[in-house]
């Protein structure tokens, strides 16, 4: 119903920023009075839709003077106002103050949307977290792009505020209710009551108000709850709670307990009408318990706490209280290249010239801005954030000055997909990430997989990458901390097509000039090589040109390369014309080389390596390690070297994104006996051996772990690689993931310490 209002009056009205912003305020001011209507805040049921029926050429008009009429206090009104408009309540709370919004002519599929919205729908209950998926509904994917913004289900919610501090009141509640006497249950229910009722809570990207009005719906539950067994306290039965009438309001719980900060105006309006009707939903619920018990809900009181402003540029010291009790949000996401001038200029004012501060996800500057208010305070924090933040080289560069403040990660959820309540669903990957000052019990919610449910364990630390762990921050690296050969990337042609085919192509080609065969290769990237893909490069560059002169398809493809390296704008690419035989950025080993995919699935156990000699060309989307041996290989293509670049590399969504600076070259190598580098060879070549035993199977079909029963004996042989990588370390921790890359960071922060 939401969707097919605004919609109606969005394709009937083509507007400008300033006239779609009316068009925002008017589809909240037209929520909250179907809401009023069915909520009996209003004269009667339906009067809104009453109100509105007729001559849709007289609903502009209408609705003009209805809003006019309900933001002017009773004596305040023209007393020969017409009855109809006379009959509505005053609202206040700023939500009809706005008399410059344009309210657009109606049509009769609005008014018809407006009166099945009225006749269809039971107002009353609906979620105030629904009001986050109206507001993303009305901006274009461009614009929530641009903002970073994604909105939150109560579900996720609840993630982020149940190990923040729901679930430590609930336990109290029922410890309450458990006390054995009367008077300790009702001095425990009474203490409980002066501390939900003194807790305040802020959110700093608070947008349409999920996390607040979610949080002060939780509290007054539980203040209900408290309310209840009060009362049965009191009545000695608790079946007869219903017959107390009430003399002064039970209900302590306000909303003046809730501060935002929020930079859209109309986020803003949608938070506060949220927040209004939540309060009015728990108010009624007080109501079933307290029988007798009368509120005056309109007119609205002013929601001041609400602050409209960019937060990374508001003092928060003057939008929160100094003793706030729990900070929490989703701030926007927005990763270091697609950040504009002035939020990557905000990013960078706020880390204060912070090391490598430029790449860090635009989130992160809610991190240290919250570091920064909690100082001196016992504050602690939950915030939601793109999973980049605890995973590659954001890590160091984020959370080394965090820690370095006295930081300390009290709980997170390790990545999982994000869902939300609106139409078109934001894909992104998340954590949630508890953090304070006080250094306490550590929780971790492990998703197995991003779609996964999630499973609470304590662990006794946890460091930036939600690992128990030890705290290490892996700085991208330019050459390994152990004595093994360098890591380097593959070539980039740069060629615009003109020098890759597939086998049809290439076969086209070489038709019309066989002579060109020798000059073809074998071309792998991360696909090619893992899928099994068949494809071609042609490289010229040891070709002469009295080699050349009868080739003219070679030198045709070697003209357009020049003439496309011509037309950029990029000074390297520019350069690289000069040469147009060549590729764009060119690495050839002379050697054979260990190939690394770049990026590989999260769902895989292994990253499938392998080895090509120099005769195969490899792209830039595949790492090489050149004079590497087949021992490298096994300790590579171990567990205890996966363990660790599932731990510290970066992902492109859920896919593992291995990293020579990080993952790789600050990998701690074992120091191995003979006999220890001699069997991890054996296993090594077992593992090659089971791979070309599967005929016809690529290495996606092997590493599929849906496939594993189909190739056991390669599962063994990755068992057996993994004991005697395991015994090169000297440890046996039976594949124990867990201990696994605890002892791996124990061994990176004691290199680094005698370097």
């Amino acid at each position: 119903a939401l969707a097919k209002q605004y919609h109606h009056i969005e394709e009937k009205d083509e507007r400008a920023q300033e006239e779609q912003r009316s068009l925002n305020v008017l589809i909240t001011r037209i929520i909250f009075l179907l809401y009023a209507e069915d909520a009996d805040l209003l004269q009667s049921h339906q009067a809104f839709g009453r109100y509105c029926d007729g001559d849709p050429a007289r609903l502009r008009r209408k609705l003009v003077d209805l809003f006019e009429a309900i933001d002017t206090p009773l004596d305040k009104r023209d007393e020969y106002m017409d009855e109809d408009l006379a009959a509505f309540p005053y609202v206040n709370g700023g939500l009809f103050a706005d008399s410059s919004i344009i309210v657009p002519q109606m049509t009769p599929e609005i008014l018809e949307a407006i009166t099945d919205a009225s006749q269809d729908f039971d107002w009353r209950e609906i979620s105030g977290v629904i009001f986050g998926g109206v507001f993303e509904g009305t901006l274009n994917p461009e614009t929530r792009h641009a903002g970073g913004m994604h909105y939150t289900s109560v579900e996720n919610i609840e993630r982020c505020l149940r190990p923040l501090f729901l679930d430590e009141l609930w336990d109290e509640l029922h410890e309450a209710e458990g006390e054995r006497t009367a008077a300790k249950r009702k001095q425990a229910l009474a203490r409980l009551h002066d501390k939900v009722a003194s807790i305040t809570i802020g959110d700093p990207a608070c947008g349409s108000g999920n996390f607040l009005t979610e949080a002060y719906r939780q509290l007054r539950t539980i203040e209900n709850r408290i309310i209840e067994d009060e009362l049965s306290e009191e009545t000695g039965n608790a079946g007869q709670t219903s017959l107390v009438i009430a003399q002064d309001s039970p209900v302590r719980v306000s909303l003046d307990q809730l501060y935002g900060i929020e930079i859209n105006d109309f986020a803003v309006s949608v938070a506060k009408t949220a927040l209004w009707i939540t309060e009015e939903q728990m108010l009624r619920k007080t109501q079933e318990i307290y029988v007798g018990y009368d509120f005056d809900f309109l007119p609205l009181r002013s929601l001041s706490n609400l602050h409209e402003g960019n937060a990374l540029k508001t003092d928060w010291s003057e939008v929160f209280p100094d003793d706030l009790t729990y900070l929490v949000g989703n701030p926007p996401f927005l990763g270091a290249r697609n950040q504009s001038k002035e939020q990557k200029a905000e990013l960078l004012e706020v880390f204060d010239g912070a090391k490598n501060a430029g790449n860090i996800d635009y989130c992160g500057a809610w991190y240290m801005k919250a570091a920064r208010f909690t100082r001196g305070k016992r504050t602690r924090c939950a915030l939601v954030s793109t999973n980049s933040i605890c995973q590659g080289e954001q890590v160091a560069n984020l959370w080394k000055p965090l820690h370095d403040m006295g930081i300390h990660i009290d709980f997170a959820h390790n990545p999982f997909r994000w869902d939300n309540e609106a139409a078109d669903k934001a894909h992104v990957f998340c954590v949630i990430v508890g953090f304070s000052r006080e250094a306490g019990n550590k929780t971790l919610f492990y998703h197995a997989t991003p779609d996964s449910d999630e499973d609470r364990i304590a662990v006794p630390r946890l460091n930036a990458y939600l690992k128990n762990a030890p705290d290490a921050f892996i700085w991208n690296r330019s050459k390994p901390l152990s004595d093994v050969p360098a890591i380097g990337i593959g070539s980039q042609p740069i060629d615009g097509g003109n020098y890759l085919f597939t086998p049809e192509e290439k076969a086209a080609f070489l038709s019309k000039e066989p002579a060109a065969e020798k000059y073809f290769h074998k071309w792998l990237g991360s696909q090619e090589f893992i899928r099994g893909i068949e494809r071609w490069c042609l490289w010229l560059g040891e070709a002469s040109w009295a080699d050349l002169k009868g080739l003219p398809c070679c030198r045709e493809r070697i003209e357009n390369v020049r003439n496309y390296r011509l037309s950029s704008s990029r000074k390297q690419t520019l350069k690289a014309a000069e040469r147009p035989n060549h590729f764009g950025t060119e690495i050839i080993p002379n050697s054979t080389a260990i190939i690394v995919p770049k990026v590989s699935s999260e769902r895989r156990r292994y990253i499938p390596m392998g080895f090509v000699g120099s005769e195969t060309l490899c792209s830039d989307l595949v790492f090489l390690i050149p004079n590497a041996t087949l021992y490298h290989f096994g300790v590579l293509q171990s567990q205890l070297h996966n363990a660790w670049m599932r731990t510290v590399a970066g992902r492109l969504k859920s896919d593992y994104r291995y990293s020579g600076g990080i993952v790789y070259n600050n990998f701690v190598w074992p120091e191995p006996s003979e006999e220890q580098r001699n069997e991890v060879e054996r296993c090594a070549q077992a593992v090659l051996d089971a791979r070309d035993a599967q005929e016809g199977a690529t290495l996606a079909d092997m590493y599929d772990p849906k496939n594993e029963t189909f190739f056991p004996e390669l599962m063994t042989a990755h068992k057996a690689l993994d004991a005697a990588v395991e015994a090169a370390y000297g440890v046996d921790f039976g594949g124990d993931e867990e201990k696994i890359v605890a002892h791996l960071f124990n061994l990176y922060a004691k290199k680094v310490g005698e370097l």
